[in-house]
């Protein structure tokens, strides 16, 4: 069986036969369907994963339009590209409806998936798109979602970039391994890397077994290789603090998601095949959550500076603080489905932050009450902390 039939294999008997829409004999794979594909590992993922789209299935049963879309991210999760939006979206409908399928919450109608609204709800019209999209929408007490993938794209862009040495040299025995600081910005990388190849396909010369190369083009950033057999070590630094300075304007890129008439929340996914940084060691995650939020909220609340200047395609003529009152609040959810052996459980924690100055706030709502309720969640709405 290929990777792909083994999924179909585990899909089909949850939602019905022909919920499978991809193409089974193609040899394709990522991540996920590799871990469900394997044998002998990983065994305590597939018994989550399976729990989970059951438990999709039981609370969305009684709404077969919602149930579709949910399907519709069930047969992404088979994408070598779009698996990891999918499972981010997956991971948090599973969470965030779990105390809707139990009854131990005020809100009884299961998160709408996939609402589409008029652009001038929201910045949408601004930035010249045609529509604005959610994953999310509470009909009770209606309040928009938007689920993203928390993701470590640096580490990425490296190691793409070591491929691509490795076809340029025609050899793989050796290894580089990048030295900087976890939280450096990918505006940083990114829009350097044809620089960076080119440093290092002048810089690293094989028969001289080259092994540090210091880079001229990113300031702070160093590369170890290693030649034949052995251990490659490599030294990085990671701050909380520094790594939501660098990444809080990754909200600001969703501006199109922020609604005006009604409450929005981002919600972030971090699972660790796709973002090996974040660590609760020494709080650092709750660290990084809160201090991201906080200048999301806070840091533009005495800055005139105009939103046009931080995204040129935008034609209105907000601050960027004016725009941040439009979210209502981000939500962190950090999945550990890999590790868990509690399938009877959605194996999420929640860390949830409100916007002390948003003009649609969920203060005193049925939303803050439901977002209260979530299993292990921290929480906090800034209300002393507004400055």
């Amino acid at each position: 069986m290929t990777p792909l039939q083994t999924y179909s294999a585990l899909i089909d008997p949850i939602f019905g036969v022909g919920t499978t829409k991809f193409d089974i004999t193609k040899d394709v794979t990522n991540t996920v369907i590799g871990a469900i594909n394997n044998q002998t590992e990983f065994l305590d993922f597939k018994n989550n994963f399976t729990a989970r789209l059951n438990r999709l299935k039981n609370i969305y049963s009684t709404h077969p339009t919602y149930l579709k879309e949910i399907i519709t991210q069930v047969n992404e999760i088979a994408s070598e590209k779009n698996w990891e939006g999918a499972f981010a979206e997956l991971s948090a409908f599973d969470h965030l409806n779990q105390d809707i399928l139990n009854h131990k919450t005020n809100i009884h109608t299961p998160i709408k998936p996939n609402e589409t609204i008029d652009k001038s709800r929201t910045f949408a019209l601004e930035l010249g798109k045609a529509a604005a999209n959610l994953d999310g929408f509470i009909e009770e007490t209606p309040t928009y979602l938007d689920f993203k993938v928390f993701k470590d794209n640096v580490s990425e862009i490296f190691e793409k970039l070591y491929k691509e040495l490795h076809q340029h040299f025609n050899r793989d025995d050796f290894r580089i391994s990048a030295e900087y600081d976890l939280a450096i910005s990918v505006d940083e990388i990114a829009p350097n890397i044809a620089a960076l190849r080119n440093e290092l396909i002048t810089g690293i010369i094989p028969t001289n077994k080259t092994t540090y190369l210091k880079s001229s083009v990113v300031s702070n950033l160093n590369f170890r290789i290693l030649w034949g057999r052995g251990v490659l070590a490599a030294e990085r630094t990671h701050n909380p603090f520094r790594h939501a300075e660098n990444y809080h304007q990754m909200v600001f890129k969703n501006a199109d998601q922020f609604v005006k008439d009604n409450p929005s929340l981002m919600v972030y996914v971090i699972f660790p095949w796709y973002n090996g940084i974040v660590s609760s060691f020494s709080n650092s995650n709750i660290k990084l959550y809160r201090s991201l939020s906080r200048r999301v909220f806070c840091q533009y609340k005495h800055d005139s500076t105009l939103f046009k200047t931080f995204n040129s395609k935008f034609t209105g003529s907000q601050t960027i603080y004016q725009i941040s009152n439009f979210l209502s609040g981000i939500i962190f959810l950090e999945d550990n489905t890999i590790l868990s052996k509690e399938p009877n459980q959605t194996n999420v924690k929640s860390y949830v932050y409100l916007n002390p100055n948003a003009i649609n706030s969920l203060n005193r709502s049925l939303v803050q009450e439901f977002l209260l309720g979530l299993h292990n969640s921290e929480y906090d709405d800034f209300e002393n902390d507004n400055y």
